[in-house]
């Protein structure tokens, strides 16, 4: 291990400085080699290198975690570098310590950060620091490499799912706790095993987010991170077992396993004794489920946990009831979805400004739409721009079918009821509705209609429920409405050309 440079990596956001700074006065007046960000880089050096090499060699990082602090990359990433040294040495927060300014503590990402205790700014000053001086003052070494350093070996079409990845720190660490709950019974007690459902809309980023966070939690996985896709198989029972069973043989020729005389009903069982006898943890990654399933899929696709292996089902429909933990993939938050349109196109002026935010929320906060219209307006400087992309959402096929085209094959799969509260919202140009309202505005349908249309919608990533409000997803109400406009001639194709996002 390196021998420490530094007692105390002091982790603080742009709009946490002056807190950061009168904490670090107070650490290295009691002695302690603090590394704080803007007083530590030489000139001429390069900030990304010399924070990490900060990083290493110090023993302990403490995080003022704010709210900004939770939506901030850099300081999301020198978090979970802490966390996978810890994790490697047996205790993920070990190194960690946390002084929580905020009221609550529902921004505390992962779950061992809340649930540890951590400082109040209220403590004071004075007193945390002496805290923290007593804690760092008792661990050996430093935080120092995370090993493994290898990453996941995957082609260019499946590193390619990151390129447009921004934020989602909250996912990430959900989807870790969620996979590593098991180990921790005190905190979260749990009888599920390591298995995770992660769903959301198409276009959401689901494969993006897993594929995220293999890489970044690859030292995690010594026993490596095996991805296993089902796309184009259906629900048919004997057709998604021989696919599955196909997939499994491919993953491990890649890792050494000799099946050739394995008979197919035994195949999952091989795979499994031989990453038992590995020991080691591993990621198991089951990708594009098909629709229509139930939770009888989980006796055709067995990996059983007891292997070692922690495993992820990706779908678009909830497949598994209550099952398992579920890691919902929903709307980029505004910041992260403005950025990602602006690394395609910036805005031509303020107003430009402003219908880009519509766009935003016109669609959803939908990832896969988002990439769609910032990869149509990327050199149409002078022929379009935010201002006019509304329009052309609905008239130009190409970026129509770019931008619904997953959520119509969605939208194919609902009944009428389901469909009808859609068209509801549309109308009514809103998207949040207390539930009796959408009962007393649809008198065609009873209320336990209108109940069962909406969790249909809820197990379908199109709708979310707070207390007896229920929010629709604006992408999928949008999509319908195209949808119904969508023939020759018809009244509502020719209206929509004039119907703005909102």
């Amino acid at each position: 291990m390196l021998q420490p440079i530094y007692d105390v990596f002091l982790s603080v956001s742009g709009a946490d400085r002056e807190p950061g700074r009168e904490l670090a006065a107070e650490l290295r007046a009691l002695g302690l080699r603090v590394f704080v960000d803007e007083d530590r880089i030489e000139p001429f050096t390069s900030i990304t290198a010399s924070i990490q090499d900060a990083l290493r060699t110090a023993k302990t990082l403490v995080a003022y975690y704010s709210a900004d602090y939770a939506a901030r990359p850099a300081c999301q990433r020198e978090l979970m570098t802490a966390f996978l040294a810890g994790q490697w040495e047996g205790d993920p927060c070990g190194r960690i310590m946390v002084i929580n300014p905020e009221p609550g503590t529902d921004h505390l990402r992962p779950v061992q950060l809340a649930d540890a205790k951590f400082a109040l700014p209220a403590t004071g000053v004075a007193e945390i620091a002496r805290l923290v001086a007593k804690t760092a003052t008792g661990i050996e070494g430093s935080i120092g490499e995370v090993p493994p350093a290898t990453r996941p070996r995957w082609s260019a079409r499946r590193s390619g799912c990151m390129r447009n990845f921004t934020g989602r720190y909250r996912e990430l660490w959900d989807l870790h706790t969620a996979l590593h709950a098991a180990d921790f019974p005190l905190i979260q007690e749990t009888a599920r095993g390591p298995f995770v459902s992660v769903r959301g809309l198409p276009g959401a980023g689901k494969t993006a987010l897993v594929t995220a966070y293999a890489w970044r939690f690859a030292a995690a996985f010594p026993g490596g991170i095996h991805w296993v896709s089902l796309a184009g198989a259906n629900a048919d029972p004997d057709a998604l077992r021989e696919r599955y069973t196909r997939e499994l043989r491919r993953v491990a020729g890649e890792i050494d396993i000799d099946l050739r005389t394995v008979p197919d009903d035994h195949v999952a069982d091989a795979v499994a004794r031989r990453l038992r006898c590995a020991g080691a943890a591993s990621l198991w990654v089951i990708d594009d489920m098909p629709d229509g399933l139930g939770p009888a899929v989980l006796d055709l696709l067995p990996l059983p946990a007891e292997s070692g292996a922690r495993t992820v089902l990706i779908s678009e429909e909830d497949a598994f009831g209550d099952l398992f933990p579920v890691v919902r993939v929903g709307p980029l938050p505004v910041l992260d979805a403005v950025g990602l349109l602006d690394g395609y196109r910036l805005p031509d002026g303020d107003t430009d400004s402003q219908a880009r935010n519509s766009v935003v929320l016109g669609l959803g906060g939908n990832a896969g739409a988002l990439v769609a219209v910032g990869e149509h307006l990327r050199d149409r400087h002078g022929l379009s721009s935010y201002s006019s992309i509304a329009a052309e959402v609905d008239t130009v096929g190409d970026l129509a079918n770019a931008v619904f085209g997953g959520v119509r094959r969605l939208l194919e799969r609902m009944g009428p009821a389901e469909l009808a509260l859609l068209r509801l919202a549309d109308r009514s140009g809103g998207n949040v509705f207390p539930a009796r309202l959408l009962a007393a505005l649809l008198p065609s349908l009873t209320t336990t209609e209108v109940g069962t249309a909406l969790k249909r919608l809820s197990s379908r990533s199109a709708a979310s429920r707070v207390g007896a409000t229920w929010w629709l997803d604006p992408l999928v109400v949008r999509a319908a409405r195209v949808g119904s406009s969508a023939r020759p001639g018809s009244p509502r194709r020719r209206d929509a050309e004039s119907h703005r996002l909102s």
